[in-house]
């Protein structure tokens, strides 16, 4: 499940939080050091929860579901004769 370099970013972002909060200036006080603390804690968070999103999957069955409409219009494409144009991720584009 944490295989891949999805699951290794979330084990160390987790690591990195443990260790890192107890040192964290808070207090509630408005200066630099709460400030940036709160901006780490928000940023450490967007972290983890992206990478445990990418390892749940769980934008997998739309992924394939736009995948498959992609290879239908390029089927379809292609019986009617006319060329379809995808710059899409993978394809080569010369000026």
């Amino acid at each position: 499940m944490l295989s891949g370099k999805h699951g290794i970013a979330l084990v160390v972002a987790l690591t990195l939080l443990i260790f890192a909060v107890p040192r964290l200036p808070m207090t509630w006080e408005v200066d630099l050091a709460t400030g940036f603390s709160v901006a780490w804690l928000i940023f450490a968070y967007l972290v983890i929860s992206a990478n445990w999103r990418m390892v749940l999957q769980v934008d997998r069955e739309r992924r394939v579901r736009d995948e498959q409409a992609r290879r239908r219009r390029w089927l379809s494409a292609q019986k009617k004769g006319t060329a379809v144009r995808s710059y899409g991720k993978g394809s080569r584009r010369s000026f």
